[in-house]
């Protein structure tokens, strides 16, 4: 089941104050809604899509700072599984976790990626730990892992 398309409704990114330490960042992500889309395609035939809205939130603790990203993404499959996935959400406000892992790590990623060029731009330290060169010992082989 792929996704189709993948779209931001919304994006606030707000330092509060002047930052301190410690600054420690809680991500969360939550689907707010689920809507059935007919798509009208060729022939008269009309094929039926899921857009999941979701609300991705970067919450600098102590109420520092804070970057939501709010958006939707339109996603296909064979109607069967599609009208169960919506019944199923109608009813419990849940998804199979084998769709729940397609959708939300496309999001993750999108996310993740927007959310740190927003926190540079508003000069907040990233919300997620990146890799770092450290210096090796002299005397000390270089590896490839000493890099990575």
């Amino acid at each position: 089941m792929p996704i189709v398309s993948f779209a931001f409704d919304k994006i606030s990114v707000d330092r509060k104050k002047q930052l301190e330490v410690p600054l420690k960042a809680k991500t969360s992500i939550k689907i707010t809604e689920i809507k059935e889309e007919e798509l009208n395609l060729a022939g008269g035939r009309k094929d039926l899509l899921l857009r999941f809205f979701f609300e991705y939130f970067v919450d600098y603790q102590t109420d520092q700072a804070s970057v939501l990203l709010a958006g939707n993404v339109l996603f296909s499959g064979k109607r069967e599984e599609l009208e169960k996935i919506y019944k199923e959400w109608k009813k419990t406000k849940k998804f199979s976790p084998d769709v729940s892992k397609d959708v939300l790590n496309h999001v993750f990623v999108r996310c993740n990626i927007k959310a740190l060029a927003f926190e540079q731009e508003v000069n907040i330290p990233p919300h997620i730990v990146l890799p770092r060169l450290t210096p090796v010992a002299p005397g000390k082989k270089n590896k490839a892992e000493d890099y990575i």
